[in-house]
Order: C-alpha cells, then sequence, then structure tokens
C-alpha cells in the first residue's frame, strides 16, 4: 500500500517515480509514506527533547530559551521548566528563537540532545567511579 499523505497536488512523473520505487521494493516489508515538509516539520517539533530532559539549564540555553533558562535556575519553578522544555522546547525554540532556517534548527536540536544524553552518562560513570 502506498500512502500519499496530504498531498492532493502530486506531479505525475514524482508520483510516478515514487510508485515505481514502491513496486521495486516492496518485498522488503517496508510501506512508503510521502508527506509534505510541513508535516514532516510538525512532527518533529511535537517529539519531546531528551537533552531538554537530561539537562535542562543547557539545552534552555542552546535552544535559545534564555527566560526559561533563568526559570529553571529557581529551586521551585525548575521542575515545571523541566517539563514544560521536554514536552514543548522544540516548538517554543523554533517560534521564539530566532533560527535562520529549518536544517540549522533541526542540526543544533540534534546536538543538544546528544549534549544532553552525554551529561547523564558522565554524571553515572562519576557516580560508580567515585560511589565507596
Amino acid at each position: 500500500m502506498l500512502y500519499f499523505c496530504g498531498m492532493e497536488k502530486l506531479c505525475g512523473s514524482c508520483k510516478a517515480k515514487v510508485e515505481e520505487w514502491h513496486e521495486e521494493c516492496s518485498g522488503c516489508g517496508f510501506t512508503l509514506i510521502l508527506e509534505p515538509e510541513e508535516k514532516t516539520r510538525a512532527k518533529y517539533l511535537r517529539t519531546p527533547s531528551l537533552g531538554a530532559l537530561f539537562f535542562t539549564q543547557g539545552w534552555t540555553l542552546g535552544a535559545r530559551l534564555y527566560l526559561l533558562f533563568l526559570f529553571s535556575l529557581i529551586p521551585i519553578v525548575g521542575i515545571p521548566v523541566l517539563v514544560l522544555s521536554t514536552l514543548f522546547g522544540r516548538r517554543l525554540s523554533w517560534k521564539f528563537g530566532s533560527w535562520s532556517d529549518w536544517s540549522e534548527f533541526q542540526k543544533w536540536m540534534k546536538i543538544m540532545d546528544a549534549v544532553g544524553i552525554a551529561w547523564i552518562v558522565l554524571l553515572a560513570v562519576l557516580y560508580f567511579v567515585f560511589k565507596k
């Protein structure tokens, strides 16, 4: 089955190429889904951010959410900021972060998520090294 999600206007040439490729690759068990860039972008913006979950202060600075960074420093407000930036941080950063283009934003979000994961791994290693 071949899906063309939300693409009412799809040129015949592209549709023919996609259908041909789908026929060639249908034996491997994958389904080809062709969707507009806006839907892909919206999906990406709705995904939670691991970097914000694991390294809230660093992530909010890197995501250019400076007000959330300041609020995250306040102990009682830090937990709600963590939840907010984990669930909605990508959307807020894209909307308010003054990014020049989508590729720069996506690249930076991947870097910030990797930094957050590396931070947790570093803390875990230090814990096991120095625990007595």
